[in-house]
């Protein structure tokens, strides 16, 4: 960008600058009617463009007044000007001229226009001009290297040229890149520029005034400049005082000081409140941030040299009085910063502020920020109580369960050496540590928290310890940005389970909060110490839902189950009373697998002692759930012998079973299952009892045989006593 606008202001300045010489000479040494038509045809052959001048009006005392300028672009372009001036005013000191200097103590553009072009190819619509230039020059060059065809150059009339006076008024400047595939431009409009008394420098201060609106995209930002410039050429020295320069809402003030025409020193303070910045965005913008209120004060001090080739700096950036609302929420209030940049692109930082009513306190610092390939920063967090309204995913540590002592061990050691590299030795990235005594989303609170997040090479890693629901809840995070992959693995120790699901269900998102959820069933009705083991993966982050693999398993102990939906359902629908009465269990535990949405539930059970002979009912269970609420599930129970008696009138009644003690297990429990389906809003039943019929198949033929058994023995016993009369 540096590159073009160098050749954009050369080639300005070169175009205007032969214009102001043929202004200046040529009516001292042609007649005047002859002065436009000369200048027309020599400007024409020099840049290979076509010059239009309306007209001329000279006064070899008073100076000349050129109207209706216009240098035209290619004919590719049609008849459009690649510059026009409605007016040009040149006045000129005549006795200076008889010195062979042009002293021009005024001059004045009046509602310039210049369109920098960029085409697909990536020429610009002037580089016909520096083409026709360079060839020029290559060809003098050419010849001069020829003694014997060399000629004498004629010495020009000017041997120096000495302006004192500049203005421009309501300009307007154009630059659009058409090269990219997204087209750039940039305008300028109301361009009023003043700088006066340059020769007296040495003696009194040059006053320079800048001021114009700058559109880019939808942003119309004003801009406007006032400073004053010492000049002392002999000592070779500048001094340029700001006071001020205003864009887009940020006021700057400073001293630069210029020695040797060199080395550069200097203070440049801005200040602005972030108000003033969101008062320029454009109306869609505005729109969609009105629901935030938002307000700081911003101070930057900058404090610069340039010394003998060497740049160094130091800037030092303070915020005060910053405050963040949401919908008249607050946020964020009271917050004070500091952040210190040095020429060794290190730095150092501190914030401080009240978010959603805590305090949290943020120290960082970071190494080598000019390069992104080798910058290192750390951010560490702290907060009594951290307030994460709309963070929907913590990223804790990892904490290893059920290995032996020596893995453990061996776990234990490579965790150590692992954190001691990073910590001697970091590769580039971002560090945070996020430390807090508790932590809360909306309604939800939990303990104490430590997580460690860093982003490195492309790969973002978190690791965070939460103490919660006296439990531990421990996950590792690793992410690739690039590529849209990533890994989790979330492990859950001994946590409360009813609390755990009803934050779990209060911080979800849903479409319809009339629709109730598997978890809608189960709020305040699972009661126990809960732990889980599981990972998942992913390639990509659209539609994680439906994309997310993994498996696990989850294990609850100790608790009850408190009547759910699905229960008096089975009730009302099968006249069982005690479904609808808590079902306390020892131990609940299933494995699951989860891909394309589909949550598959293998090996569930819940048991009231080892094999769930304490109480009135044992469960086994599989089937799947998906994440668009379609569900298949079958459970296989088993009821106590006591319980058994009340479904006597329901088989009776519905089964045509009238003895429904052939149906028992031999263990002397009796089997019931279910198979719940369709979806969770309108779930169907089926009470096919394949189990029970094949205890009653088994049990009838073994009565039978006991029974063909003892009429054999009867039987034998006549015989033998006729035999032997006994």
């Amino acid at each position: 960008m540096k590159n073009i606008l160098k050749i954009i202001l050369i080639t300005i300045i070169s175009l205007f600058a032969l214009i102001f010489i043929f202004l200046a000479t040529i009516p001292l040494w042609f007649p005047f009617e002859k002065v436009k038509d000369f200048l027309v045809q020599e400007l024409s052959e020099k840049i290979g463009r076509e010059v239009v001048i309306k007209d001329i009006k000279f006064n070899i005392l008073k100076g000349i007044e050129l109207n209706g300028f216009s240098i035209k672009e290619p004919k590719r372009y049609g008849n459009r000007d690649f510059i026009k001036d409605e007016s040009i005013i040149l006045k000129y000191n005549l006795l200076a001229l008889f010195s062979r200097e042009l002293v021009i103590y005024k001059f004045e553009m009046i509602s310039p226009y210049v369109e920098i072009i960029k085409e697909k190819d990536g020429k610009y619509n002037f580089s016909d001009i520096v083409e026709k230039f360079s060839s020029e020059k290559k060809y003098v060059s050419k010849t001069s290297d020829k003694p014997q065809r060399q000629k004498k150059i004629k010495e020009s009339p000017i041997k120096n040229i000495i302006i004192t006076s500049v203005s421009i008024k309501n300009g307007k400047f154009i630059y659009a890149d058409y090269s990219k595939t997204k087209v750039f431009s940039l305008k300028v409009e109301k361009f009023n520029f003043d700088m006066e008394d340059i020769i007296l420098s040495t003696v009194k201060p040059v006053s320079i005034k800048l001021d114009c609106n700058v559109q880019y995209d939808k942003y119309n930002i004003p801009v406007s400049l006032k400073s004053l410039l010492t000049a002392d050429i002999k000592s070779k020295k500048l001094k340029l005082e700001i006071n001020p320069f205003i864009c887009g809402g940020i006021n700057t003030i400073g001293k630069i000081d210029i020695i040797n025409f060199k080395d550069i020193s200097g203070t440049v303070n801005s200040t602005t409140n972030i108000k003033k910045i969101i008062e320029l965005l454009p109306p869609d913008l505005s729109q969609k941030i009105q629901e935030f209120n938002i307000s700081m004060d911003i101070n930057n001090d900058l404090n610069f040299s340039l010394i003998n080739g060497i740049f160094s700096f130091n800037n030092i950036l303070k915020i005060e009085n910053g405050f963040l609302s949401y919908q008249n929420k607050k946020i964020i209030e009271n917050l004070k910063s500091k952040l210190t940049v040095t020429s060794k692109y290190d730095y150092k930082g501190t914030f401080h502020f009240l978010l959603a009513g805590n305090e949290v306190k943020i120290t960082t610092d970071g190494t080598s920020i000019n390069n992104l390939s080798e910058s290192v920063y750390n951010i560490d967090i702290y907060s009594p109580k951290f307030a994460i309204e709309y963070l929907l995913a913590l990223f804790p540590k990892k904490e290893k369960k059920n290995i032996t002592n020596k893995n453990l061990k061996d776990t234990k050691k490579s965790a150590t050496s692992k954190k001691k590299k990073i910590e001697t030795e970091k590769m580039p990235g971002v560090y945070i540590t996020l430390r807090a005594d508790s932590i809360f989303y909306k309604e939800v609170t939990i303990g104490k928290t430590i997580s460690n997040i860093r982003f490195v090479d492309g790969k973002l890693y978190a690791e965070t310890a939460i103490n919660a629901y006296q439990g531990k809840i421990n996950c590792d995070f690793v992410a690739d940005i690039n590529k849209e992959t990533y890994s989790i693995t979330a492990n859950i120790s001994s946590v409360e389970v009813n609390k755990l699901i009803d934050d779990s269900i209060s911080v979800l998102p849903k479409k319809d909060q009339n629709k109730k959820t598997l978890l809608d069933d189960i709020k305040n009705k699972v009661y126990g110490k809960f732990s889980m083991e599981s990972k998942f993966y992913g390639n990509t982050f659209k539609d994680i839902a439906n994309t997310i693999t993994g498996d696990g398993y989850f294990m609850a102990k100790d608790g009850k189950i408190a009547t759910t939906d699905i229960g008096k359902d089975l009730s009302n629908k099968l006249g069982i009373k005690f479904l609808e009465q808590d079902i306390p269990y020892t131990i609940m535990y299933a494995d699951f697998k989860m891909s394309n949405g589909k949550i598959n539930i293998k090996n569930f059970k819940v048991f009231n002692g080892p094999n769930g002979e304490k109480g009135d009912i044992r469960i086994k269970g599989s089937g799947y759930i998906t994440v668009d609420k379609e569900i298949d599930f079958k459970i296989e129970s088993e009821i106590s012998p006591n319980q058994a008696k009340i479904l006597d009138e329901y088989f009776a009644r519905n089964l045509s079973i009238k003895d429904i003690s052939y149906a028992y297990n031999k263990d002397g429990w009796l089997p019931f299952d279910v198979r719940i389906y369709n979806t969770i809003v309108n779930k169907k039943y089926d009470f096919s009892q394949p189990r029970m019929f094949e205890n009653i198949k088994r049990n009838l033929t073994k009565k039978i045989e006991e029974e063909g058994k003892r009429y054999l023995e009867e039987k034998g016993k006549e015989i033998i006593k006729n035999l032997f009369g006994k």
